[in-house]
């Protein structure tokens, strides 16, 4: 019976040459590939076959074979059958190998969509030893012996030596990728079933071959290993063996939905459309900071313990639709909740207040538009209306929770000015817009501008425009301007160059209240561990008196990102020097270091501050700071952090401070 499946397999490889050849005398040769395939000949057409034929012994030559005696009932088809019917043919047979007769006997003759190439009768028998090998195990070996050297010579149209089909050793499939595979043996897991986990199964050489030129000319699938299509359970389970649940602090209040939750999203409720489905929930979290201090800052003695809570609530309708708002009840005015020692004294300030911070709508003009015609959004345009947070430029140049509107146009690009992406943001703002410009008066001014983010040049371009209008005073409206490039250089700078210019005020120069402007200049050196251990040298020049657009009086001055010795702490009214950057120039050089296992973090600091023209009182000399900062996590949502900081100040009282602060985020 074997002999019999031989005899149809070597029939329909010689037939597929005849098809493919045409003329018997015309060499076909395959596509082009890294490894060395043999051209293919044509074998002269094909005689009639009986199924009933008795084949020569395995020890014949081809030639001897060729010329065996064959009559037959049927003629075999001329042409080659597509969509590899012999192959379900096979199958079919292999399911009772002793019944099976003639592999091709029943192949109905079929006109093909296209030519039969010699990569068909290559893969038909690639698949046949697969297959042979799955049905009959006991025979396989003998069968893949005798098979693979007869394959391979009669598609060369090579005489084959007697003893070929009697030699054993690795399989030469006639696929130049199976040719190619280090591990295309009898005895390796792709036919002895072996796990592939197996380091002498893959190596690295077999993923790092170049497969794609091999079939360029055909449409057949891109060829891949033959290991790749063995499934093994504990090859998949390996990429999870050394993962472990992470700690995760959820919102304080969730309802609906889990906070990235596990299992299917639940189907939403059309109300606004089919594309733009309900699926409610609401969040509360944010963080409760409670912290000791003493010391003394530029208004005098801060000897106090004051506590913080700061909570968002967030109602999300869908995935692009919510309301979000902001709230301290612990603190009024920048003033929080707090024992303090006054004198000899110790008092107790309740500084409750459940007035919102912010409260603003959120959404996408584009999905809301498609929704409402059943349909997928058209353009994307998400905006946000109501007492809005805004902060650009980190916060340097607008940080401040206003009554206003703002639209965005994301994800652009632009060949033209050779952007290659973009994203812009106009705003106006009606009232509430807090600024040393116009005293504490946060109804006096309103602005109008836009911002933008650039990716282009080799950098980060942020840049920005904004006319502030005072309502009751023309003459102190002003324009306020805004760039700034960040990129790395020579791989061990990352740097960043920001200027802000004010102009427009029709005052007296010494009336003026937002005028000049501030260079910038922020550095960070790339060390050998650029994640725990980062140098940074940060330098500023202001002129007159440059001002945010707008800066909620808790955000501290427009100097707090230059380094800790400017920031202000937010909750004990922490030493620090002169923020304002009027007239005054300096910087500050320090070191953030932090654990490898991100377990705590020190950062030390120095911190100058020089006066130039007579325009800032807080600054009549050279001031100079020593400061450290060291925070530890308790848990996955706690930290103690700790403040040191000492500040020497020409001509004024020196500023000093130590605190400590527990934080808890939820």
């Amino acid at each position: 019976m074997a002999r019999r499946t031989l005899v149809g397999v070597l029939t329909l490889g010689i037939m597929v040459g005849s098809a493919e050849g045409g003329d018997s005398q015309t060499p076909t040769r395959l596509p082009a590939v890294k490894s060395s395939v043999p051209a293919v000949k044509a074998p002269a057409r094909l005689p009639k076959v009986n199924s009933t034929t008795t084949v020569a012994s395995a020890e014949m030559a081809p030639a001897e074979m060729a010329s065996a005696e064959m009559t037959s009932d049927h003629e075999v088809p001329s042409v080659a059958v597509v969509e590899d019917p012999p192959l379900q043919l096979f199958a079919a047979q292999a399911v009772d190998p002793p019944g099976a007769t003639s592999l091709l006997s029943e192949v109905p003759q079929y006109k093909p969509a296209r030519p039969v190439t010699g990569l068909d009768t290559q893969r038909f028998y690639q698949s046949l030893e697969s297959l042979t090998q799955q049905a009959w195990p006991q025979h396989s070996r003998d069968l893949a012996a005798s098979l693979n050297p007869l394959v391979e010579n009669t598609l060369s149209g090579a005489e084959m030596p007697s003893d070929t089909l009697a030699s054993a050793g690795r399989l030469n499939f006639p696929d130049p990728i199976l040719r190619s595979h280090p591990n295309a043996g009898l005895d390796t897991p792709l036919f002895a079933g072996r796990s592939s986990l197996d380091p002498s199964v893959e190596t690295e050489g077999d993923f790092s071959r170049d497969f794609s030129a091999h079939y360029a000319d055909d449409f057949s699938p891109t060829p891949i290993p033959n290991a790749s299509m063995i499934h093994d359970g504990q090859r998949e389970q390996w990429a999870y063996d050394a993962k472990h649940d992470v700690a995760t602090q959820y919102p304080l209040i969730q309802w609906g939905r889990e906070w990235y939750g596990d299992g299917i999203t639940p189907k939403g409720i059309d109300w606004f459309g089919p594309t733009n489905l309900v699926r409610p929930k609401f969040y509360m979290y944010g963080d409760y900071r409670t912290g000791v201090a003493g010391g003394r800052n530029a208004q005098g003695r801060t000897d106090n313990w004051a506590s913080r809570l700061n909570l968002d609530l967030d109602l999300q309708l869908t995935d692009t639709d919510r309301f979000h708002g902001f709230v301290g009840p612990l603190d009024n005015n920048n003033q929080f909740t707090r024992w303090e020692k006054v004198g000899d004294d110790i008092k107790y300030r309740s500084e409750f207040d459940l007035t919102p911070v912010t409260g603003f709508y959120e959404g996408d003009l584009g999905v809301l538009m498609g929704a409402s015609q059943s349909r997928t959004s058209p353009f994307e345009l998400p905006f946000t209306i109501g007492l809005v947070p805004l902060l650009f430029q980190n916060g340097i140049w607008m940080e401040d929770a206003v009554t206003g509107a703002a639209f965005a146009l994301p994800a652009r690009h632009s060949r033209l000015l050779n952007w290659a992406n973009y994203d812009a943001t106009f705003f106006a703002v009606v009232d509430q817009l807090n600024s040393a410009a116009f005293g504490s008066d946060e109804h006096a001014a309103q602005a109008f501008g836009t911002a933008w983010f650039i990716d282009a040049y080799g950098g980060y371009i942020e840049t920005g425009y904004a006319y502030v209008r005072d309502r009751n005073a023309s003459e102190r409206s002003y324009h306020n301007i805004t760039a700034s490039f960040t990129r790395r250089y020579l791989d061990r700078i990352s740097n960043s160059v920001r200027v802000i210019v004010n102009s427009g005020q029709d005052l007296d120069k010494d009336q003026r209240t937002a005028d000049g402007g501030l260079l910038l200049v922020e550095n960070s050196w790339i060390t050998a561990k650029p994640l725990t251990v980062v140098p940074y040298a940060n330098f500023f020049y202001g002129w007159d008196r440059p001002q945010s657009v707008a800066r909620a009086a808790g955000s501290g001055g427009i100097l707090r990102n230059t380094g800790i010795n400017f920031e202000s702490d937010g909750l004990n009214g922490f030493a620090t020097l002169d923020p304002t950057a009027a007239d005054t120039a300096g910087g500050a050089v320090g070191v953030d270091l932090i654990a490898d296992d991100f377990g705590h973090q020190w950062l030390l600091e120095l911190a100058y501050v020089t006066p130039h023209g007579n325009g800032n009182p807080a600054v009549p000399d050279d001031q100079f700071a020593a400061g450290t900062r060291y925070q530890v996590p308790l848990s996955n949502a706690t930290l103690l952090r700790f403040d040191v900081m000492y500040g020497w100040r020409g001509e004024l009282t020196d500023v000093y401070g130590t605190r400590m602060e527990y934080r808890w985020k939820f």
